[in-house]
């Protein structure tokens, strides 16, 4: 799901202009709530009034869902380790759009899947997107200039 190098420092999320390029580039969504605490999480359907939307890319068909300090860097990746805050999520490879809302110490995920690679997803709605794209050696799929607040 990310693609920062294993070895890139353990706190990379924390610099906003690495956070947004890997938001826009489809590879993490990074979500910051208030206050440090304990969320319940519920994998929906869908969620009828989204307070966050963004396209995430998940070529190797597992996600994370947990404490940004326990994503890929500082020579350590999420896993299914005691240590971790968080669970991995087993889902098709592929382009998903993702909803996400929160109520108090409750937030709620839905994924619907687009499309098998960025370029499919992209090519199924801008060709001339994609040919810029193509240019630059990678697929944006999100164009945030700020950080995603629940």
């Amino acid at each position: 799901m990310i693609y920062r190098p294993l070895d890139d420092t353990p706190d990379w999320w924390t610099l906003e202009e690495d956070e947004l390029e890997e938001i826009n580039n489809g590879h993490i969504a990074l979500l910051h709530v208030e206050d440090d605490d304990t969320y319940d999480v519920h994998i929906m359907k869908a969620i009828e009034q989204p307070q966050v939307q963004c396209l995430l890319y998940a070529p190797s068909g597992q996600l994370f869902i947990g404490a940004a300090e326990d994503t890929t860097g500082g020579d350590l990746e999420p896993d299914d380790s005691g240590a971790v805050s968080g669970q991995l999520w087993t889902v098709e490879q592929g382009v998903y759009a993702l909803q996400v809302s929160r109520q108090q110490q409750t937030i709620q995920l839905a994924l619907q899947w687009l499309a098998a690679t960025p370029i499919e997803w992209q090519q199924s709605h801008s060709e001339q997107h994609i040919a810029d794209a193509s240019e630059q050696g990678a697929v944006q799929l999100n164009s945030f200039e700020q950080r995603l607040r629940l």
